[in-house]
């Protein structure tokens, strides 16, 4: 027990990754050839910087990880993916992974679908405005016909969720228990 304790208070805060991806969701659709948005919240302690790739159980569908981008600051907590060519289909996922290990995903969203060209956008929770502009190209591993420019914009959110914050006092209580332990 001893040791299950010194193993839990030793974690590092990383473990505790509290990156909650909210949009896109199964109420958050995307929309084909249009600009659509990926939005998340986090807290301090979270890592800095995620590669964005979105995924989908049917190879049919996407067969393959599909990157949409690298390096993404977390603290921008949102990201505008413009021109989608995803195929048409539903059981999409967006998982941020670490920038230095691929098979480390920090979060997924709700599986969510990909709208037809015409359809109205997804209602927004919350404003967004635009902080920088970049262009990219997405890269597929598989055979995917994919392909989008993106541009990121920045959205503050008032508050962390509630689950980060009880992850943290979960944490802190856990070395706190640790320290009580030996004293």
């Amino acid at each position: 027990m001893r040791l299950a304790l010194l193993a839990f208070a030793l974690l590092p805060s990383a473990a505790f990754a509290t990156i909650s991806i909210n949009t896109p969701s199964a109420s958050q659709y995307w929309v084909q050839n249009t600009s659509n948005l990926i939005a998340w919240t986090y807290t301090q302690g979270d890592p800095t910087a995620v590669d964005i790739i979105v995924t989908n159980s049917n190879p049919q569908t996407l067969n393959g990880a599909f990157s949409i981008a690298r390096g993404v600051p977390v603290s921008s907590e949102s990201f505008t993916v413009t021109d989608v060519t995803l195929v048409v289909g539903t059981g999409y996922q967006v998982s941020f992974v670490s920038p230095t290990d691929a098979s480390q995903v920090l979060a997924q969203s709700s599986n969510f679908e990909v709208k037809v060209p015409g359809t109205s956008p997804a209602p927004t929770s919350s404003p967004t405005t635009a902080a920088s502009s970049e262009t990219g190209t997405g890269v597929s591993s598989g055979s995917s016909t994919a392909s989008k420019t993106a541009t990121t914009s920045s959205t503050k959110n008032a508050a962390p969720g509630l689950a980060a914050d009880a992850c943290s006092l979960f944490y802190a209580c856990g070395i706190v228990a640790f320290a009580s332990f030996f004293l």
